[in-house]
């Protein structure tokens, strides 16, 4: 499987701290540290508690496949060649139920809905992007 190489968009420090994460083997989502709901994408706003600011926590890196794709050719302007095929997959994380990480899929496997899968971050140039593998 391939993997693109588009760095991400880091035009604030919204994001910062995820893409942080992954550097470090970890994946960090926010969370409204009133309620403990959890947010991704992370929100300027919470919707719950709109006085609060969304806190980052650190979670297991497990979860399971919620829906999928596999990108056969690229329409992207410059894009690679090789980074086709690739498998994107929306996860679930484990501790965030009904909170989805847009993410690729890391080796060869056949995906399917409900897959347990578990965080393994992939460097891409020179940045890193979160990819997960079978559990």
């Amino acid at each position: 499987m391939g993997v693109p190489n588009f760095p991400p968009r880091l035009d604030t420090d919204l994001c910062k701290p995820f893409y942080e994460g992954l550097a470090a083997g970890e994946l960090r989502i926010t969370a409204c540290p009133e309620c403990g709901t959890f947010y991704w994408y992370p929100p300027e706003v919470l919707p719950c508690h709109p006085e609060s600011h969304a806190v980052w926590k650190p979670l297991s890196g497990e979860g399971t496949i919620y829906s999928f794709t596999t990108v056969e050719r690229s329409l992207l302007p410059g894009a690679d060649p090789a980074s086709v095929p690739h498998t994107i997959l929306l996860v679930e994380p484990a501790e965030a139920p009904q909170t989805r990480i847009i993410s690729l899929l890391v080796g060869d496997a056949e995906p399917v809905c409900g897959m347990r899968v578990k965080l393994s971050p992939i460097a891409a140039g020179e940045h890193v992007l979160p990819g997960f593998v079978p559990a």
